[in-house]
């Protein structure tokens, strides 16, 4: 009996997080730029608490003036935002190279396999696909054209 709750409440999760990928992917397509902008105010948002909470802790605990606070803040986010440039661009240097060597392999597979079934086709298959592949490009032609 518990088992059988068990599987129905997995399946309502299952369909539930279906649903909300698919209604992610459709506000992703129709509003790419409010999502954007929401992620970027988010982001700006933990940004500045973050920078105004070293600020007063710096402030209170160390007893540095406002001024100077914030000079070491700024200075240490421009160091922090430099490192973070830094190691996101070597990791995506790395990724670049992946999907590279990925879409290499993907390239020669697709030829590999195009090349077999073209070899494993009869002389009249192969015949009726040119045939029908130059039918279809001078008419798309023709259609340009006018």
């Amino acid at each position: 009996m518990t088992n059988e709750i068990f599987q129905n409440k997995t399946k309502v999760l299952t369909v539930i997080k279906w649903l909300l990928c698919i209604t992610a992917l459709i506000y992703s397509i129709k509003f790419p730029d409010v999502i954007a902008h929401s992620i970027v105010v988010g982001v700006h948002t933990f940004y500045e608490a973050t920078s105004f909470l070293l600020e007063e802790l710096l402030t209170h605990s160390f007893g540095f003036d406002k001024a100077l606070a914030q000079l070491i803040v700024f200075y240490l986010s421009i160091v922090v935002g430099i490192g973070t440039t830094v190691l996101l661009w070597r990791q995506l240097l790395t990724l670049l190279r992946r999907l590279r060597d990925y879409l290499i392999f993907k390239l020669y597979t697709y030829k590999y396999q195009t090349l077999y079934a073209w070899h494993s086709k009869r002389t009249n298959q192969k015949i009726k696909l040119i045939l029908i592949h130059s039918v279809w490009m001078s008419s798309a032609f023709m259609f340009l054209l006018t």
